[in-house]
């Protein structure tokens, strides 16, 4: 009986990780693809130096969410995303609001690509 309840409880335990680590990773994914969102939307009204701000903000956020993320998600993926996300500052001053529109959108479709194969679904399972 003991055994069946320690493995009991040990599942909770696992149970209780996986949806804490899943919980996690949607905060932070949900919390910069908000942002690049906002920062392609108001792209067009905005000078450079806002631009920046914004960026550095946002290359900041991702800063501070990716040692977290990489220790729940070990993905590629995650370090792609990081290297446009920290690469949107260099692009506003160089190469313009276009082709930082291109790099956010990008982004974002790594975000949802990301958040879709962390999914809690039995084929991401097995």
């Amino acid at each position: 009986m003991k055994r069946v309840f320690a493995a009991a409880v040990l599942l909770l335990i696992a149970g209780a990780v996986v949806f804490g680590c899943n919980y996690i990773f949607e905060r932070e994914m949900a919390a910069l693809e908000t942002e690049l969102n906002r920062l392609v939307d108001v792209s067009d009204n905005l000078t450079e130096k806002e631009l920046l701000g914004r960026a550095e903000t946002i290359a900041f956020q991702w800063k501070k969410s990716s040692g977290t993320l990489r220790s729940i998600v070990l993905h590629d993926g995650v370090d792609e995303l990081g290297r446009s996300i920290l690469s949107l500052p260099q692009m506003i001053e160089h190469s313009g609001k276009d082709e930082m529109k291109r790099i956010c959108i990008e982004a974002i479709n790594m975000i949802k690509n990301l958040r879709e194969c962390e999914e809690i679904r039995i084929e991401n399972i097995l």
